[in-house]
């Protein structure tokens, strides 16, 4: 194969255990306009269904690439990565969907920004069975740190500052540069974005800002993020002060484990988790009032005010 005919971009999926889901992901990504591109499917472990899901699609861009065992979320990708012919990387999880133009919109802003090694985002549509919010609300301010823009808040509903993975595209060379971390149980995502963002020459852009370009998929399926306890997610920061701010720091600390903690009904852990934010820095207003929400609002009464702040 000749440069010529080489990809622009490489997309990767790592599935498992969603046969009929990864087969609508792969279908939005080969249903994009305007660059070439290659999709590379990686199922992680022996997954035969998936496999014979996506047998029905007959396009030459998919390729399969099995690691030959169950390696992990964060290796699976990796292993995507490793195998991809493209110039770019474009992330899609296997129950997420791409917009039509999300990546000639996101090539084109690579393109015409400055930064030599940009991480091109895009806003997207976050989806319920029976809701649907456009996210994030906000864009990152000049200068502003990686971990301040999708942790700390202005307003206490979720959603204000956010970059799902499946809106992710950067240069192959930095994923090489900085990969996903193998032994990263929860926050993969997030995890490499903070350690990308410090990589020199990226940045974060936002292409086309003023419409959604994918679609993530946030009902209570059985996700690697929903599973373990609120103390590991203290954990996750607290070996990653390094990588964040004081008050970001704080800010995750009442936001991330605080809903964790809520949907386990551990009631101790509201004031545990004050404490530790403080240990970490000063939370903001708004994250204080999403934490005490967390505790103290009915269920039904949150989703009203998640609705009222579209």
């Amino acid at each position: 194969m000749t440069d010529i005919d080489l990809p622009q971009i490489s997309v990767v999926i790592p599935t498992y255990g969603r046969p009929e889901m990864v087969l609508e992901a792969v279908t939005s990504a080969l249903s994009q306009k305007g660059p070439s591109l290659e999709v590379i499917v990686v199922p992680d472990g022996d997954d035969p269904a998936a496999i014979a899901s996506l047998a029905r699609i007959g396009d030459p861009r998919l390729r399969i690439v099995r690691p030959g065992a169950h390696v992990g979320n964060a290796e699976a990708r990796n292993c995507g990565i490793r195998a991809a012919r493209g110039t770019w990387i474009a992330l899609l999880d296997d129950d997420d969907l791409w917009l039509e133009g999300k990546l000639a919109a996101q090539i084109e802003a690579a393109r015409s920004c400055a930064l030599p090694r940009p991480i091109v985002t895009c806003r997207f549509l976050a989806r319920t069975e029976t809701q649907e919010f456009f996210w994030p609300r906000r864009l990152p301010a000049a200068g502003e740190p990686m971990g301040d823009y999708l942790f700390r808040r202005r307003r206490p509903p979720t959603g204000d500052g956010a970059i799902q993975t499946s809106t992710i595209l950067a240069p192959r060379a930095l994923f090489a540069e900085v990969p996903f971390d193998p032994d990263c149980k929860r926050f993969v995502d997030i995890d490499w974005l903070l350690r990308a963002a410090r990589a020199e020459g990226t940045g974060i852009l936002f292409a086309a800002p003023e419409r959604p370009m994918a679609v993530w998929r946030m009902d209570d399926r059985d996700r690697i993020s929903m599973k373990g306890n609120w103390q590991d997610d203290v954990t996750w920061i607290e070996q990653r002060r390094d990588l964040v701010t004081p008050a970001a720091a704080a800010a995750f600390t009442l936001t991330l484990p605080s809903i964790r903690a809520a949907r386990q009904g551990d009631r101790r852990a509201a004031l545990a988790l004050l404490r530790k934010a403080r240990s970490f820095g000063q939370a903001g207003r708004a994250e204080l009032l999403f934490h005490l929400g967390n505790f103290i609002l009915p269920g039904r009464l949150k989703s009203l005010l998640a609705q009222l702040s579209r």
